[in-house]
């Protein structure tokens, strides 16, 4: 009898060590393993499609590792290595709004704009849209709108389409700027190569570009990294604390804007992406933005995406 109760103890314990171990080497749990198989990450099906001039590309179901401990402050290694298990051991590291990370499923995949919305395709909708001097060209991207004007453009394109589209939800849009890649960029962590893939402080001169002139992600995305920044459905939250594991937008609360500058206080919507002014900092794949819906900006603008419908 005892030695079954050691043997008991000893394969936990075998058991323990390698949880903790798959955990700390940034495995996916194993749930997911077992359902999507040994590479359980989301990859594009190949399949592409287009409405009014808008090229989408479809992701397939999956998981991904969304956020980054980049924006952490302080923190030595021990507590960096026992923060994930609420071990108070070392010094650890102040959290930023692009954490806990953690894993999103995409049960069913999603489709997702190829490039940011351009001034010819926004005015299939506004015909009298009034282009910015700094982005005017038919290829560039639209700007100067607000999280209002961009749901009413995908509520027009629902109708003109019958897709059922809408904004990306804020782990959507990150999923598709990795790629798979969990690097500081979709390339990885080289800030050197970020000019290829991006118009950012660095290359941009001060204003937008064409889009699709800089290289795609491994997916077929572009401007992902910079150009302009682009609205997302969810209401900003302040962490990733509570936000839905099944990549759907986080619509519920939220951070809101100070009551004393409203009588009813409003919430504040995610940005996603970095834009041509940002340095390359301000536009790793994880980095996260938040405005009133009604803001509007000469490096505001977005892209739309949909779901695939309940099998």
């Amino acid at each position: 009898m005892k030695r079954r109760i050691v043997i008991l103890l000893v394969a936990l314990f075998i058991v323990g060590v390698a949880v903790i171990v798959w955990t700390l080497a940034g495995l996916p749990p194993v749930k997911y393993v077992l359902r999507y198989g040994i590479s359980p990450g989301c990859e594009p099906t190949g399949e592409t499609l287009e409405a009014e001039g808008v090229t989408f590309v479809e992701i397939g179901p999956g998981i991904f590792r969304m956020g980054s401990t980049s924006r952490a402050e302080g923190g030595d290694w021990l507590g960096k290595l026992c923060k994930p298990f609420g071990l108070p051991w070392g010094k650890q590291p102040e959290p930023s709004d692009e954490m806990p990370v953690h894993w999103v499923e995409f049960r069913r995949g999603f489709w997702i704009a190829a490039t940011e919305i351009t001034n010819a395709q926004y005015e299939r909708f506004v015909h009298d849209h009034e282009r910015n001097h700094y982005s005017k060209g038919d290829d560039h991207p639209v700007v100067n709108v607000t999280w209002e004007d961009a749901k009413k453009y995908c509520a027009w394109l629902t109708e003109k389409s019958g897709l059922p589209a809408r904004l990306p939800s804020e782990a959507e849009w990150e999923c598709a700027c990795r790629a798979g890649s969990d690097g500081e960029f979709t390339f990885g962590d080289e800030v050197t190569r970020l000019s290829e893939h991006a118009w950012y402080e660095a290359n941009s001169n001060g204003h937008p570009h064409q889009v699709a002139t800089r290289k795609p992600n491994r997916w077929g995305l572009y401007d992902l990294h910079g150009n302009v920044r682009e609205w997302c459905e969810d209401t900003y939250h302040g962490s990733y604390s509570g936000a839905p594991p099944d990549g759907s937008a986080w619509t519920q609360g939220g951070t809101p804007i100070r009551a004393s500058m409203k009588k009813v206080p409003k919430l504040y919507h995610v940005l996603r992406g970095g834009s041509f002014f940002l340095p390359a900092v301000e536009c790793r794949s994880a980095i996260r933005y938040s405005y009133l819906p009604e803001f509007s900006g000469r490096y505001l603008g977005f892209r739309p995406a949909f779901s695939n419908p309940d099998n």
